[in-house]
């Protein structure tokens, strides 16, 4: 798979637990706005990134 095509089915679970009334969280009770997937290489460095777009969080 590549970046993008995981990207689009992280995306798709979070949606999927949001439709059933789960919320991604920072563990201070803060909804989660924004979460990036990074493609790093052996030594840690990022090579490339997605944005993905979560569904609306009523924790905000």
């Amino acid at each position: 798979m590549t970046l993008e095509d995981h990207v689009r089915a992280i995306e798709a679970a979070i949606q999927e637990a949001a439709d059933d009334g789960f919320y991604l969280d920072n563990g201070e009770s803060n909804g989660i706005r924004t979460l990036e997937l990074n493609h790093v290489d052996d030594y840690g460095a990022p090579l490339n990134w997605e944005t993905l777009t979560l569904p609306y969080n009523p924790m905000d």
